[in-house]
């Protein structure tokens, strides 16, 4: 007969049902806000890309979405950089 710790089952089904889990990659977000710049007619400069996440960053309450957004972000200021 096989025993199972709880303790590991409980951690693990914590963990796959945790807003970490379920956080929206990078690609994805920016893929949304290319989306809604494309449909609105405006020009997809990095500036105007980067003011489109900085008004999401401002607006978001989900601590999953803001990291998502801030990664966006600091990707986007590294491509400035260089």
């Amino acid at each position: 007969m096989r025993t199972v710790s709880s303790g590991a089952g409980r951690e693990i089904t914590e963990y796959f049902n945790s807003p970490a889990w379920h956080a929206p990659r990078e690609a994805e977000l920016l893929a949304a806000i290319m989306t809604e710049l494309m449909q609105a007619g405006k020009p997809a400069t990095s500036k105007i890309i980067i003011a489109s996440v900085i008004g999401r960053l401002e607006c978001e309450v989900d601590e999953a979405m803001l990291q998502g957004y801030r990664n966006v972000l600091a990707q986007l200021m590294n491509e400035q950089a260089e």
